[in-house]
């Protein structure tokens, strides 16, 4: 019922941090508002724009394959954002790479200062607001040769004069798959829209450092729990999702290192997608290896080295970026990996289905993502959505619920394995005591039989005692226990020894319940008996003594005391060998409650051996 508990718990857990990173993912919808753009035209005459940016969402005029707009050409229309590639215009269908022009007519509430903030658009664009250039990002071309591309986000200031603007992008793509405005433009005054830009700016952040938080903790759990290669593959897989998150946004990788050329950036890109595809190859291999050698997933190893490998060192040549080659091979990786986790599922292997839901929801949003950038899913709640970061941030923690069901499950194994090592070391001590009565009861029978019909008749009590204890069960009784079995053992002993020996038990009854190991003070009488008896009569006193939150426990006789040069090797002995006695008193003590036996002893004057335990409830 406990394991239940704790792992129903863990599953809210999870389930808490989706929600909140779902809702940090949607939250910038509320800096902005968003009015229906309809054949190329949005009057915001009468709105109120001076406190949220303005997301040019709609329908442009688009004029295809010139950079003229002198009616040479009939204008026809598309959607923003979207890649052009694809669609339809005017009876033909646009390839990814080519030229036009996007135009949108706007009627501002006032003439007057205003802002733009434009993120990627590929490959090259100019921006004119009344046939007036105010910006140029790269250099518009005809062809491959005459462009030259660039990724950089623009944020652009202008003053109006007039309140009807026509806005107009020249856009060329020779250089990228997806071509045209692929992600929103916005546009305002510049407070909100710089508001703006600082909140979309800490989201990407704080997605960072979710993301960094989340390698950390991985790679170190990992490591704690010795699963090395596994914090090496999630290390990687989280570094290169840092890299392919901070060129889909548009900003971060370009913004930090403005001297990367358009190609350096396609082959980082492409390359960081391979390495996530590659790192998550591995992890599942070192989750499954018993599945993953008769699996595909062996062999596709190689075709994804090759691959990487050309991406990396071959020039930027179109081909290998072409979604004719690339497409295939993350196909081939998704339904091979989806098969070997499901086999794994199928077989009940352990964490196989947190991994499973994991990488369903991480191919998902990557199957979601690319379709939004093709087409723009614009559903309310949703067209804010980063499908790719959740499904990457879902797909962590459903590796750290993994790791937290490991660290739960490794230390119950540890607690077992604990309680196990201590019943076993507890049960070696019975038939050490057992063998020495039995035997004194043999050599009584020839001369004594009443005196080993006692023997056997408090050896009956001893054993009815101890056995009321299961070692399998629990480490720990009460103390009241323990010296029910001293009792019974001295009583046993004074039947052989003719009533020499004399027990103390000095204990308020009050601190009886209190818990102690189990045999742990009828060694220490025994070896009083054993080793200190001479004749006459050996007095044993046990006490205990309450100090603040632990007790001290005492046991102390007259006898002869313990020579210094054997007390000084006392409890040295490998209770691996030895099992019995002090040195396994003491690794029980210090195991259970990092407590050790106190000797003291004066040579023909008596020994007095005291330790710890925490003082529990009455």
């Amino acid at each position: 019922m406990n394991d239940k508990r704790k792992k129903s718990r863990n599953a809210l857990l999870f389930l808490i941090l989706s929600v909140c990173i779902i809702s940090g993912l949607v939250s910038i919808r509320n800096q902005y508002i968003t009015y229906p753009i309809s054949d190329g035209f949005l009057n915001l005459s009468n709105e109120n724009i001076e406190d949220k940016a303005i997301r040019l969402n709609g329908t442009w005029k688009f004029y295809e394959g010139t950079f003229d707009t002198d009616g040479a050409r009939q204008a026809g229309s598309l959607n923003v954002p979207e890649s052009w590639r694809g669609t339809v215009i005017n009876g033909k269908k646009l390839e990814k790479h080519g030229i036009g022009v996007y135009e949108l007519r706007l009627r501002v509430p006032s003439p007057g200062d205003y802002c733009m903030k434009l993120n990627y658009v590929s490959s090259a664009y100019e921006l004119s607001v009344d046939n007036k250039k105010i910006l140029e990002n790269g250099t518009v071309g005809v062809d491959k040769n005459s462009e030259i591309p660039s990724w950089t986000s623009q944020f652009v200031y202008f003053h109006t004069d007039r309140k009807d603007l026509v806005i107009r992008l020249k856009v060329s793509n020779f250089h990228c798959n997806n071509g045209g405005i692929v992600l929103p433009v916005y546009f305002g005054r510049q407070a909100p829209l710089i508001r703006f830009q600082l909140f979309n700016l800490m989201k990407n952040i704080g997605f960072i450092g979710i993301l960094a938080g989340m390698a950390c903790y991985l790679y170190v759990f990992n490591w704690c729990l010795n699963k090395k290669a596994q914090s090496v593959y999630l290390w990687i897989f989280c570094i290169s999702v840092l890299v392919a998150a901070s060129i889909i946004d548009g900003e971060s990788l370009v913004s930090i290192f403005p001297f990367l050329t358009i190609n350096a950036v396609l082959k980082i890109e492409y390359v960081s997608f391979m390495v996530q595809i590659v790192a998550i190859q591995y992890f599942l291999w070192s989750m499954f290896p018993e599945l993953g050698k008769a699996h595909p997933l062996y062999f596709l190893k190689g075709l994804d080295f090759v691959y990487t490998a050309v991406l990396i060192c071959l020039p930027a040549l179109p081909l290998l970026y072409d979604d004719r080659i690339f497409v295939p091979v993350l196909v081939i990786n998704a339904f091979c990996y989806f098969m070997l986790i499901a086999k794994a599922f199928r077989l009940k292997k352990p964490n196989a289905g947190p991994i499973f839901l994991g990488y369903c929801v991480y191919v998902l949003s990557c199957i979601l993502q690319i379709v939004d950038i093709q087409h723009h899913i614009d559903v309310t709640y949703v067209s804010d959505f980063n499908f790719y970061y959740f499904g990457v941030l879902f797909f962590l923690l459903s590796q750290g619920y993994v790791l937290a069901v490991n660290v739960e499950d490794t230390f119950r194994q540890s607690e077992l394995a604990h309680e196990m090592e201590i019943a076993s070391l507890q049960a070696q001590i019975s038939p050490h005591f057992l063998f020495n009565i039995l035997n004194n009861i043999y050599c009584l029978m020839d001369s004594n039989i009443k005196t080993a019909k006692n023997m056997l008749m408090c050896l009956s009590d001893f054993l009815r005692v101890k056995y009321r204890f299961d070692y399998r069960t629990y480490t720990l009784y009460q103390l009241r226990e323990e010296f029910d079995l001293v009792k019974a053992y001295v009583e046993l002993q004074n039947v052989r020894m003719n009533g020499a020996l004399k027990l103390i038990i000095d204990a308020p009854d009050e601190l009886l319940s209190n818990e102690i190991l189990p045999l742990t003070l009828q060694p220490l009488v025994e070896n009083s008996i054993k080793h200190g008896y001479d004749s006459g009569e050996l007095e044993i006193r046990i006490s205990v003594t309450p100090i603040g939150e632990i007790l001290v426990i005492c046991t102390e006789d007259n006898g002869k005391g313990i020579p210094p040069e054997v007390l000084e090797t006392i409890g040295r002995k490998d209770t691996t060998k030895n099992g019995v006695g002090i040195s396994n008193i003491n690794y029980r003590l210090n195991i259970c409650f990092n407590s050790r036996l106190v000797i003291e002893s004066q040579w023909l004057k008596g020994t007095k051996i005291s330790f710890q335990i925490p003082k529990r409830g009455e």
